[in-house]
Parts: structure tokens; C-alpha cells; sequence
């Protein structure tokens, strides 16, 4: 949903929140006033090449099911391709140029890849890229 979009049918500022628990978890809560949007979408990997997205949401804003999902199949296509043609480009090994703090979730996610890979090759802990939690600040 946009939240420039949301802001003008609500008449109010829209404050978001997004959680991202590594390796695959993503929290997103929005709160415009007195309305609420939540919602937890996780990637799991089934196979080398493919993975399942779920996701659930709760809201108490006024719009019924059916278009909620409507939106929501929208958006949730749109991650989907944006995977599809990161994996397609990761296959070329390229040379990651990630923003700061914009990227800074896929820059952990790649730091706690490689500390699980070396892990398993030293046997030492896994050692994890955040000491705690982090405020990340970026427009979309």
C-alpha cells in the first residue's frame, strides 16, 4: 500500500516500522492515527533454486478482504520478481555496490552467510553481524 496513498485517504502521518529478523523473517507494522496495518512475511528456502514466500497481515482499517488481497497479490509479486532477478543476477557473481542504510539488511544477511560458511569450515560459533537491535532510516 502507499503510504503517500494511505496519508491522503487518512488525512494523517503515516509512521512505519519494519523488523527484519535474519536469515528470513520481515515485520512491518503501520500506524496512521487510529488505523493499523501489521503484517510477517518469511522466505524459505525448498530447494537450491526456489523458495516460498508466506505472509499474513491483520489491519483495522475499513477496506474488505477481497481488495486487501488484491493489494496484496500486487505487492507481493512485485518481491517475488525482484528476488527472481537478483538470483538470476547473483548467478554472475557480480560485484555487490549495496547503499548504506537502505541495503544494510541484505548487508547482514550476506555477513551471516559467510560466518555460517566459514563456521562449518573451522567448526568455531557462528559469530552474528549485529550486536543488537539497529534504526535504520531510508525514503522508498
Amino acid at each position: 500500500m502507499s503510504y503517500q496513498l494511505l496519508k491522503r485517504i487518512l488525512g494523517e502521518g503515516v509512521r512505519t516500522t519494519i523488523d527484519f529478523v535474519l536469515p528470513n523473517k520481515r515485520f512491518e507494522e503501520i500506524h496512521s492515527g487510529k488505523p493499523w496495518f501489521s503484517s510477517r512475511a518469511t522466505v524459505t528456502p525448498v530447494r537450491r533454486d526456489f523458495c516460498r514466500i508466506d505472509f499474513v497481515a491483520a489491519w483495522n482499517l475499513a477496506p474488505p478482504v477481497a481488495i486487501f488481497r488484491a493489494f496484496a497479490k500486487v505487492f507481493l509479486r512485485q518481491d517475488q520478481e525482484t528476488m527472481i532477478q537478483q538470483s538470476e543476477g547473483l548467478k554472475h557473481n557480480p560485484r555487490l555496490m549495496l547503499i548504506d542504510d537502505a541495503d544494510r539488511p541484505a548487508k547482514w544477511y550476506f555477513a551471516l552467510k559467510q560466518n555460517l560458511v566459514e563456521s562449518r569450515r573451522t567448526g568455531v560459533p557462528v559469530p552474528h553481524p549485529m550486536t543488537g537491535p539497529v534504526t535504520l532510516h531510508w525514503r522508498s
